[in-house]
């Protein structure tokens, strides 16, 4: 991702389909930037908030992680911001990566439904090492069936922080109401409500 220094107003360079941003870190002062609307949108798409990649300010290659994106108000689409956070090689970084369940069609018109008790897990790693999301593929797991933290595909240089005992991903049964009791149900409420139109008449007629 190739980044340039900024120097004019927003407003004028954001007319000129760029995207200003922001890059900090430790021992490099906060420095203002702009790319390509396309670039950005790209980097997104592709690292999320959690993987490190190389961009190119000045000449000079840094190692950066989106640390926050701005959106348009009126327009949740449009990029208006963005902050990029510097990490040295020998520097770790911890962040929140999200879970991403795979193969959830395989319980369409079932019983079944895959409840994810945990949404994000705590990673530290050095740059280079992070992943956008943690994928979990569910579509062979049965009622009652549950992954852990210890269950994961870790890649090499990333270190969990959670116990590795939480269950991620648990498999539960859709409870339905049966027909038969809604049918009860409904009688019920039926012979409630004429029963009291009993009683309101004879009430008006005994006046």
């Amino acid at each position: 991702m190739k980044l340039e220094l900024r120097t004019e107003k927003l407003n004028d360079i954001r007319k000129e389909n760029l995207v200003p941003g922001v890059m900090y870190g430790k021992s490099i002062e906060s420095t203002s930037v702009q790319a390509e609307k396309s670039e950005v949108l790209e980097a997104i798409k592709t690292y999320g908030k959690n993987k490190t990649f190389k961009v190119r300010v000045d000449g000079k290659y840094h190692h950066v992680y989106i640390k926050n994106i701005q959106s348009n108000i009126l327009n949740p689409h449009e990029i208006i911001h963005f902050d990029l956070h510097r990490v040295t090689p020998k520097e770790t970084m911890t962040t929140q990566i999200p879970v991403e369940l795979l193969g959830k069609e395989a319980f369409f018109n079932k019983t079944l439904y895959a409840e994810l008790a945990l949404s994000e897990i705590t990673a530290e790693y050095i740059p280079g090492s992070g992943v956008s999301s943690f994928d979990i593929d569910v579509s062979k797991l049965e009622l009652g069936d549950d992954i852990k933290v210890k269950d994961l595909k870790v890649p090499k240089g990333i270190t969990i922080k959670n116990d590795p005992n939480q269950i991620v991903v648990i498999m539960k049964e859709v409870h339905v109401v049966a027909e038969e009791e809604e049918k009860t149900a409904t009688e019920e409420l039926e012979d409630a409500l004429e029963a009291q139109q009993i009683v309101d008449l004879t009430t008006d007629t005994n006046r």
